[in-house]
């Protein structure tokens, strides 16, 4: 079993961080058992995550006009689901790489 799939059995999800950390939630699903599981399994779960998720960051910067105006910020989004939801908001937009 993968370590993404054993914590999606258990009901959690993870996102790789800066410097080589990992948030996982729903932190409620965390158990004592878990957290060590976690600990163990850090760089397998990591090397999971990496591949998966290399284009993808929490913060993008909306352009319109040839001008910054907002940063999308939350979820992990890839450029093109950055792009869909800065289109929602302004169909003319567009995200800084």
């Amino acid at each position: 079993m993968a370590a993404i799939d054993y914590l999606q059995a258990h009901d959690l999800h993870a996102d790789p961080l800066p410097g080589g950390r990992i948030y996982v939630w729903p932190a409620d699903n965390i158990t004592p058992e878990v957290r060590v599981w976690i600990k163990a399994h850090k760089a397998e779960l990591l090397q999971e995550l990496s591949p998966a998720n290399s284009d993808k960051r929490r913060s993008w910067r909306v352009i319109r006009g040839g001008k910054p105006i907002a940063t999308l910020c939350g979820k992990l989004m890839s450029p093109e689901e950055a792009l869909e939801a800065a289109r929602a908001r302004w169909s003319d937009a567009s995200i800084e790489e």
